[in-house]
Parts: C-alpha cells; structure tokens; sequence
C-alpha cells in the first residue's frame, strides 16, 4: 500500500479548447471523519464515472485516534490501524464500485503536505473541509497543490450526480483558461447543464452595462460551446459588491461550483470565502499549463 509510484496523468499545455478530457487518477483524502468520508464517496463517483484510478491517501495518525475511528477492540499499533482504516473504507467503495480501480496508501507526516505530494500528475485531488491544524487540510492543499482540488463541506454532502442542478462557473478572465474547461467536462459527466456567473463589482467593471457584460461573456465561450455542444449553457451577469457572497447565493442550487485562481489575490480570497461556506462541493482550478481535466 505504501509509495507506489504514479504515472502522470495530465494534459499538456494543448490541452485546452476541445481537447478530450483526461482519464487519470483522482487523489482522496480520508482520515476516517465524517468530512473525509463524503469527499471519498464523491471522488469515488469522479473516478467511476471518468474510468479513472482512485488513489486513498491516508496519513498516518496517533495511536489513540483509531480507537475513535474503528470497530470496538483491543488498538494495535498506528501503522497496524492505518492500514485497516483504509482496506475498512476500500471494502465500502467496493459494495457500491465493484470495478472501480482503488489504490490506498497510508503516508507518514502532516496530512496537508502528505496530500500534496500524492496528488503530483494527478487529474484531481478531494478533500473534506474541515481538518486538523491552523485553517485546516482543505486551504494547505489549495494553496500547494498543482492539481484542481474539490473541497466537499459537511457530512451530508450532496449527491454526485446532478439531479437536475447545474454546475456554476465563477467567470474571472484573469482565471479563466484553466477553470473553464473543468466546468464543461464536469458538467458533460453529470449530464446537466452549465450557469457561467460574472459579478460585476458597481464601478469597479470594464463593462458598462449588464447587456455589455452578457455579450463579452458569451463571446470569451463561444469556443467552449462549439466543443461541448451537448452541454446547455446559461450566462447570468449578478451585481454585487462582495464576489463571493453572490457567488454563494448562485451555489445554493448548484451540483458543483468551479473557480479559478486560489492563492494570494482577489480570486484566491473569493475562493476561500466559497469554499468554506457553501453548501455544494467547489472545486479550484488555478494551474496553468499543465491543466488537468477529469471526464
């Protein structure tokens, strides 16, 4: 189960308008919560549906903690519990995915740079969350990972497939290569349509108008469209002072939320405010170059 090497699974820098996506391995993080546990059954539904490999990555925790975690009994060693914390959750992916491919691992360190490490050439890494340490695993790997990563909040979280809800794409022209492929191949695998949303900030807009603003939006995915023609598309043009809270009203009907940037800046501010708060899982695509895409 341990240090198996990866192959690298992600696109190159053509991968980009209309390019076919990519079948690769999708990184989940499971420390036995609650949390981790809804982000495993959504990465397991990615990696069903998409045809890729799932990779469990679980870092080593306290001897004590399993007691917590597992069936009543006498407590092994840590490394001993690790390793049947992991085979327990495989055993349940496999009642529901009989032939999805799982590799698990147990890793020594923190599970913020453990999970960085394990998602190098992966398509996607997910992510419950909450976590230990200041700000949690879901804002260390967000600001290390190369790779989209999808936080999924809450224990109950929403079901994979879309039921009838649309995915939503936060549009920023400055994030704007990287995370709009992911938003077409997300919405193409759940079958449901796309809601591209542009807040425009009141006299802080290129665009003088909503129609304006509509028209330039509609024009920057034309070519996204003409590639993803089975995907329905709507462009909603919201108007507020504070991004993420528009963005957030806009994800309370949504199957997924998908964002570009992360980091320091504007949009890494935006991202971290929608990702701690809404109530659908959010992904955050923010490489460029090496731009993976998971469908």
């Amino acid at each position: 189960m341990r240090g198996l090497p990866v192959r690298d699974v992600t696109g190159g820098p053509g991968h980009g308008r209309g390019a076919m996506p990519v079948r690769g391995r999708i990184v989940a993080g499971y420390d036995g919560s609650a949390g981790s546990a809804a982000a495993l059954r959504l990465a397991a539904a990615e990696a069903a549906a998409s045809g890729g490999l799932l990779h469990v990555v679980h870092a080593q925790l306290r001897r004590s903690a399993y007691a917590l975690l597992l069936p009543p009994g006498a407590v092994g060693a840590a490394a001993e519990e690790a390793e049947r914390l992991v085979e327990a959750a495989r055993a349940r992916l496999r009642q529901d995915y009989p032939d999805l491919r799982v590799r698990p691992a147990v890793v020594a360190g923190g599970p913020g740079s453990a999970l960085v490490r394990a998602a190098r050439g992966a398509a996607l890494l997910v992510v419950g969350r909450t976590g230990p340490g200041p700000g949690g695993v879901a804002a260390h790997v967000m600001a290390g990972a190369a790779c989209p990563v999808t936080v999924v909040g809450g224990e109950a979280a929403p079901p994979w497939n879309s039921g009838g809800r649309p995915v939503v794409l936060g549009f920023d022209a400055a994030a704007l290569s990287p995370s709009v492929p992911f938003a077409f191949a997300a919405a193409r695998l759940r079958g449901t349509g796309l809601r591209v949303c542009h807040v425009r900030c009141p006299g802080d807009d290129p665009w003088g108008r909503d129609a304006d603003a509509r028209r330039e939006v509609s024009e920057a995915l034309a070519g996204w469209r003409a590639a993803h023609p089975d995907v329905p598309v709507a462009v909603d043009v919201l108007t507020g002072v504070d991004p993420a809270a528009r963005l957030l009203d806009a994800a309370a009907d949504a199957v997924l939320v998908v964002l570009g940037g992360g980091g320091a800046g504007r949009t890494g501010r935006i991202a971290d405010v929608v990702t701690r708060n809404a109530a659908c899982p959010v992904t955050v695509v923010r490489a460029a170059g090496r731009l993976a895409v998971v469908g």
